[in-house]
């Protein structure tokens, strides 16, 4: 009987330590509305547009792309990870519903098309400035030859 109470009293605290240490990382594991708003916004950016597929779904304005804006809130809503989030929309619409990292373009992409364009408009700005600024031809009377070049007659081309 003193081994049973005795036992009581060192498992009775350990369950409750157990129980408490438990009840935190539950607690401590919850996001906050801040957090579960990053994983949405990082979720939509993340899958594409399934009626077109050129745009995430964070920005495209399709029905079925504000259809799954919500569907992907609910889903974090409900504690789904983005994991089981992803494969559910690459099941139901295939792998290409998914953004992939390799095919996103680079940042500096986004200057090339602009800087082509400044290095076209600066040498056409460069070639016109050349050619204002040439020296004009003399004027050519017409009939007459120019002063100091022989004249060739009819019968010196035959």
């Amino acid at each position: 009987m003193i081994f049973s109470f005795t036992r009581r009293r060192v498992i009775l605290p350990m369950l409750a330590l157990f129980a408490l240490l438990g009840f935190s990382a539950l607690w401590s594991a919850a996001e906050t509305p801040e957090e579960q708003k990053a994983r949405v916004e990082r979720i939509e950016d993340a899958v594409l547009a399934p009626c077109c597929y050129t745009e995430p779904v964070s920005r495209h304005q399709s029905e079925i792309a504000v259809k799954m804006r919500l569907e992907i809130a609910k889903w974090v809503a409900m504690g789904k990870t983005d994991q089981e989030i992803l494969d559910a929309y690459a099941a139901q619409y295939g792998r290409k519903v998914l953004v992939d990292p390799r095919t996103l373009p680079r940042p500096w992409m986004q200057w090339v098309p602009w800087l082509a364009l400044l290095a076209g408009v600066v040498a056409g700005v460069g070639i016109l400035h050349r050619w204002r600024s040439r020296p004009a031809l003399p004027p050519t009377t017409h009939g007459n030859p120019p002063t100091g070049v022989p004249r060739l007659d009819e019968e010196d081309w035959m």
